[in-house]
């Protein structure tokens, strides 16, 4: 049994003030609390700098995982960041840990794992966890996948009603994490890489919000597209990804979220600093 939450909630008098009109406003006020904020990055030296650590030899590294690597890095440099709402107060994660969605072959669906430590973890020692996950996966002889086996044959009815009560008591208590399917509540941030081949060039992406309260932050890498653009006067070609964040307006502004983007971007179109301790 973990706690992935800090005893106490961050004091009222902490809370910005507009951040605690959206915390407190009643539900007849139908508030949205949604902010979502899109960028691109040249992606040439990140892509460059993937390609050389791949020729190197040993774990293979993606886009995937410097993503993982640099919002991990940003919530080290931002920890106020790193936290989620429960009931109407704002506690903080214990530990970086960021949530990737990835494709179950094995179920053909859609699925999450955890990698916590991110902002003490090493690219390579991430990339070698989220594939080891994978496989796992792949071969279904994962625990996790057991469990999700089990949770498949749950009935309609019985498994509204779980996630009914189970729903209740995490947006308003201070929970432990008992088990493996709860586990993804250890982290406040969530990635998607949409980047794989096939995806349409994206122009705007709005990231749905995960059916419990932890998913406070969510960053999505877009595919590679080609640009033009004036160097020295002279038209060059360079590769962009569209890098996208949803951000849950009870914890952050506009203005710190800004601060935080422009640090994974930054980071991304820099990716020496995916190696480093802290950005």
């Amino acid at each position: 049994m973990k706690w992935p939450l800090v005893s106490r909630p961050l004091p009222n008098a902490e809370i910005p003030l507009y951040n605690r009109y959206y915390l407190h406003a009643p539900k007849a006020s139908h508030v949205d609390p949604v902010i979502v904020m899109g960028t691109e990055f040249e992606a040439d030296a990140l892509l460059a700098f993937l390609q050389q650590k791949n020729r190197a030899g040993g774990t293979i590294l993606t886009t995937a995982h410097a993503l993982i690597r640099a919002t991990g890095l940003a919530l080290a440099r931002y920890p106020e960041m790193n936290a989620r709402v429960v009931g109407r107060s704002i506690r903080h994660f214990r530990d970086i840990g960021i949530r990737m969605a990835f494709f179950h072959r094995n179920a053909k669906e859609i699925d999450l794992m955890l990698i916590d430590g991110v902002d003490r973890k090493s690219i390579e020692e991430i990339a070698a966890e989220v594939w080891r996950r994978l496989l796992e996966a792949a071969r279904g002889n994962g625990g996790r996948d057991r469990d999700l086996a089990r949770m498949r044959k749950v009935p309609a009815f019985w498994f509204r009603q779980m996630m009914r009560f189970y729903g209740f008591l995490d947006r308003h208590f201070h929970l432990p994490a008992v088990s493996r399917l709860d586990e993804l509540r250890g982290g406040s941030a969530m990635v998607n890489d949409l980047s794989h081949a096939g995806m349409p060039p994206l122009r705007s992406y709005k990231p749905s919000r995960f059916a419990d309260g932890s998913d406070s932050i969510n960053l999505t890498l877009g595919p590679v597209e080609t640009r033009l653009v004036l160097r020295e006067g002279k038209p060059v070609e360079v590769r962009v990804m569209p890098l996208f964040m949803r951000a849950d307006h009870r914890l952050t502004d506009a203005y710190q979220i800004g601060r935080f983007l422009a640090t994974v971007r930054e980071t991304l179109q820099n990716p020496e600093r995916l190696q480093l301790l802290r950005t």
